[in-house]
């Protein structure tokens, strides 16, 4: 295979017999915003604000792992429901203000859609945040399966939610060999999971260490003509 990074992804992605994306910060350019997210709801409920350095050393957990750790951080007596509410709103809110997937994204998802090539999103977040935004981009055609944290009993690093999204789209991960799934992430964490079911993992965002290869983004992908 060709050596250059995003030509190796774009290959791989080709001849794959399923796509698994992760969405905060690989879909959807947004890590910056769900900071803020964060920052904004625990203001709401009157909680001390993120210290420096304190949201990027969670990221990669699910929200309700954010969540837990945010609100153990500041002994205070709120539910991790509580907060999520509040960011979830925020989320959705900014999401429809300013669209974080950009058009470049969307165009390689329907070309691999066009393709034939089935695709899910496995995503530490919650439903409730992932649903309006992917109906408000028109995406459910094109990615019909979507796993979220609520539907795993654990989150990544663990490969369960990249085999439920194996298991809705209708293939079997103990028939495919190793390497015909591929897992698009931008986390640690997103990248153990993938190995651990197998898959060949593309990192996205410089921050995919570990990944079997790393592009910038999705929208680099472009130039290999997915």
């Amino acid at each position: 295979m060709n050596g250059d990074p995003c030509t190796l992804a774009a290959e791989k992605l080709l001849a794959a017999t399923a796509v698994l994306l992760d969405f905060n910060g690989t879909l959807s350019l947004d890590e910056d915003l769900l900071e803020d997210c964060y920052a904004r709801a625990l203001a709401a409920l009157d909680l001390a604000p993120p210290a420096p350095g304190e949201y990027a050393t969670l990221l990669g957990r699910s929200e309700e792992d954010i969540a837990a750790a945010l609100l153990v951080s500041r002994a205070e007596a709120v539910t991790t429901d509580a907060l999520l509410d509040e960011v979830a709103a925020a989320y959705v809110e900014a999401c429809r203000e300013r669209p974080r997937v950009p058009a470049a994204h969307l165009e390689v998802v329907r070309a691999l859609h066009a393709r034939g090539i089935p695709l899910a999103i496995v995503t530490g977040t919650l439903r409730r945040m992932i649903e309006p935004v992917l109906a408000d981009l028109q995406l459910s055609h094109e990615i019909p399966v979507v796993v979220t944290i609520e539907d795993v009993r654990q989150g990544k690093p663990d490969p369960e939610g990249f085999r439920r999204g194996l298991e809705l789209l209708g293939v079997d991960a103990g028939q495919v060999e190793p390497g015909q799934v591929v897992v698009l992430e931008d986390s640690p964490s997103g990248v153990a999971a993938g190995h651990a079911l197998g898959a060949f993992v593309i990192g996205c965002g410089g921050t995919a260490s570990g990944a079997d290869v790393e592009i910038l983004d999705l929208a680099s992908l472009a130039s290999a003509k997915i």
